[in-house]
């Protein structure tokens, strides 16, 4: 019976929390950047949140992954078009709510 106690003692004592936690040892990398890009990302990232205090950071982060993988001819057709400056819907302003679901709504007419 003693040595299945100092058997058992021994395991324990050998696993550390870096071996328990792998997620100490490197942050999350979903888009399968390398070390390189990821410095550089750090870097342009604090340079963004600088120049744009208002933009979530996440938002940023979103442009500059898109800016990352859309190749440099995409992204000038993209500018040149004006895609992405399409006119937004028409949304509803104003109108009598009950019970939280909108009975008479009045559509902007602008």
């Amino acid at each position: 019976m003693t040595d299945l106690s100092n058997n058992i003692e021994d395991e324990i004592s050998t696993i550390t929390l870096d071996d328990e936690f792998d997620r100490k040892k490197k942050y999350l990398n979903p888009c399968g950047f390398d070390d390189a890009t990821l410095r550089r990302r750090d870097v342009e990232m604090k340079e963004l949140q600088k120049a744009y205090p208002d933009v979530a950071p996440a938002h940023l982060e979103l442009a500059w992954n898109f800016c990352e993988f859309t190749p440099k001819e995409e992204q000038d057709r993209i500018i040149a078009s004006k895609e992405f400056e399409k006119k937004a819907n028409k949304r509803n302003m104003g109108g009598i709510m009950k019970n939280a679901m909108s009975i008479e709504s009045r559509i902007s007419t602008n």
